[in-house]
């Protein structure tokens, strides 16, 4: 069975930068996993936070969540966070991960970066997403085509409403017209209507193997 894993800084990290891949990943037969390190305490309640995080994975149709347990706005490289995430890579032994890229202004997406790095050195396939606080100097090697999986992306995204106040979540219509115009944008790069765009961390390919293969 094929196998994916994708790991965010927060809840909605995934959601913003491989939410429409995984449900595409999971049309093609994959178990979809997903590794939240912090319950984002930081900026909302953290019960509420972990409810949203979990509506959305049922809806995406996860095979399970797992959460880290780390502070959020505090995570780092160290051996605690490398071990976070290489007990999950080790009891789920994916065929992909999708992670944060480094070229990101916020620490714990940083961090989060170069951690899943570090884990999954033996990994054979990682893929870094782009968030809205990503660096202009992130450079995307892949685009995926999610122009029939963009609206459940849209949908996930409205679940989480206790970030409406949030910096640009406050902007309301604005958002998901960022949202939107980001997707066709990395489309239009692409060929494409609408796509997510990948940096590549580590990338193997193994003879007559396909990304999106289901067993």
């Amino acid at each position: 069975m094929y196998k994916v894993l994708a790991i965010g800084a927060h809840p909605d990290d995934i959601e913003l930068g491989c939410s429409a891949t995984l449900v595409r990943h999971n049309k093609h037969g994959a178990k979809v996993y997903l590794l939240i390190l912090t319950k984002g305490e930081a900026s909302g309640d953290p019960i509420v936070r972990e409810k949203e995080c979990k509506e959305s994975a049922r809806i995406m149709e996860a095979e399970d969540i797992f959460f880290g347990g780390l502070k959020d706005t505090k995570i780092d490289q160290s051996i605690r966070t490398i071990k976070t995430i290489e007990n999950v890579i080790n009891k789920i032994e994916p065929n992909i991960i999708y992670t944060h890229t480094y070229k990101d202004t916020h620490q714990d997406h940083r961090n989060t970066s170069y951690a899943t790095l570090s884990a999954g050195r033996r990994s054979k396939k990682i893929f870094m997403y782009e968030s809205p606080t990503a660096l202009s100097e992130f450079s995307p090697h892949v685009y995926i085509d999610i122009e029939d999986e963009f609206l459940i992306k849209r949908n996930v995204l409205s679940l989480f409403s206790s970030q409406s106040q949030k910096e640009w979540w406050s902007m309301g219509d604005r958002a998901v017209t960022a949202i939107e115009g980001l997707a066709a944008y990395r489309g239009f790069q692409a060929g494409l209507t609408y796509a997510e765009a990948y940096e590549i961390g580590r990338l193997v390919i193994n003879s007559n193997e396909d990304l999106f293969v289901s067993s």
